[in-house]
């Protein structure tokens, strides 16, 4: 009775919001994990053009956040998460029938802007629904459902795929068409959304974004965190390489993917409850940084995957308090334009952790020292922990002086 009450006193929209978040990402999951396999052995197309394509794909979708949750915050939440929506089911269901190349950049770049526009104005939506005192918690109920369509998602993919991948794009297309309706239907407008912003330039509103320095500074911690978080879909392929070639990838990520399921809201909301925001991230930066410290010095399959879950635990407590942390930085304005600002600075640390992830194990392996970028990636997550501290106590002091 007491879990039923609970339920219960979840208003619709949030049950709406929550039912787009796990089906999205279960549609985002059966088919972008097997986009680059279908390209390259059905399709039969170079490794270059495969990573051209999936370029394309980041770029609209990371690329145009910034762009597009101005454009949240000026026509509303739900008007903007239905146009990207549409677009996205445009792009998904013309990947299982078009097979040259200018297609397929053609649906990469409309599945990218797709979520370029929704996700923004989803961040800001679950923002307004919900309060200073539950917000982390929505966060992470949001990250746990998108966790769980991470775990559900490959699997539903794999097995449509030995049919044919045009199942694959079908089946994700149309969860896409279903969330379209969803939110069309039952997701109510917010009285006071794009309100504030209606009458202000865009440009205007995204160089007011620009113009805080705070969120600046934050940017530029979440930004070299994520080049961490970016090193998982390098670090373990590589590292299992070396040690156990063969060896199934796939259930490793399975394992982290269910440890972020069981413990994102709890954890989640015992970091908020305890500690201070940075802190928060500093210790989610310090579990990344271990975790990938453990990958690379352990010699067996055992040490990969605590290192593994150690990395997962940190993504429980970096991304629930990101959001938060960023929708206190937006207040009661713009909320998707520093939304759309951060997922544009976290698309640069991807890229930086990409980039640089692939230097650095290349270095190692020339330079025969294989405990090289483990070493730097270590010392990289100490040395945001020490300026993210350093932004805490500062906070701390300023709120001491005005007391």
């Amino acid at each position: 009775m007491h879990l039923w009450k609970k339920l219960s006193d979840i208003k619709l929209p949030f049950w709406v919001m929550f039912m787009n978040t796990f089906s999205m990402a279960v549609g985002f999951y059966m088919m972008i994990p097997l986009l680059a396999s279908y390209l390259l052995h059905d399709l039969l197309l170079s490794v270059t053009i495969v990573g051209v394509i999936s370029a394309i794909r980041s770029f609209s979708q990371q690329g145009l956040s910034a762009l597009c949750g101005t454009i949240a915050d000026r026509i509303g939440y739900k008007r903007t998460i239905m146009i990207g929506l549409f677009i996205r089911t445009f792009g998904f269901g013309m990947f299982g029938f078009v097979h040259h190349v200018p297609g397929l950049i053609i649906a990469c770049f409309f599945s990218g802007l797709g979520a370029a526009l929704f996700q923004p104005a989803s961040y800001a939506y679950y923002a307004a629904l919900s309060t200073p005192q539950n917000r982390i918690t929505v966060y992470a109920i949001r990250e746990m459902l998108s966790n769980m369509g991470f775990v559900v998602g490959p699997v539903l993919g794999a097995l449509l795929m030995g049919f044919h991948f045009k199942y694959v794009s079908m089946t994700a297309t149309l969860i896409f068409v279903f969330s379209f309706f969803l939110s069309l239907f039952l997701l109510p407008q917010i009285n006071n959304e794009g309100m504030q912003s209606q009458d202000a330039r865009m440009w205007t509103q995204m160089k007011k974004v620009l113009q805080n320095r705070p969120f600046r500074r934050f940017m530029v911690f979440t930004m070299m965190s994520w080049s961490l978080v970016a090193q998982l879909y390098i670090a373990v392929p590589f590292r299992v390489n070396q040690i156990a070639p063969g060896a199934n990838i796939g259930l490793i990520y399975s394992c982290g993917a269910i440890v972020m399921v069981l413990l994102q809201v709890p954890f989640a909301k015992l970091g908020h409850a305890k500690m201070q925001p940075f802190g928060v991230l500093s210790l989610a930066t310090l579990l990344l940084a271990s975790g990938l410290f453990t990958i690379g010095v352990t010699g067996s399959m055992i040490g990969i995957y605590a290192g593994v879950i150690a990395f997962m635990i940190g993504q429980v407590f970096l991304q629930p308090m990101m959001n938060t942390m960023v929708s206190e930085f937006a207040g009661s304005g713009s909320v998707a334009s520093y939304f759309g600002f951060n997922s544009f600075a976290l698309s640069i640390g991807a890229m930086i952790g990409n980039i640089g992830g692939g230097y650095l194990y290349d270095l190692g392996t020339v330079l025969g020292w294989s405990a090289l970028p483990w070493i730097v990636f270590l010392l990289f997550g100490l040395i945001n922990i020490f300026f993210m501290l350093k932004e805490q106590g500062g906070r701390t002091d300023a709120r001491m002086a005005r007391m």
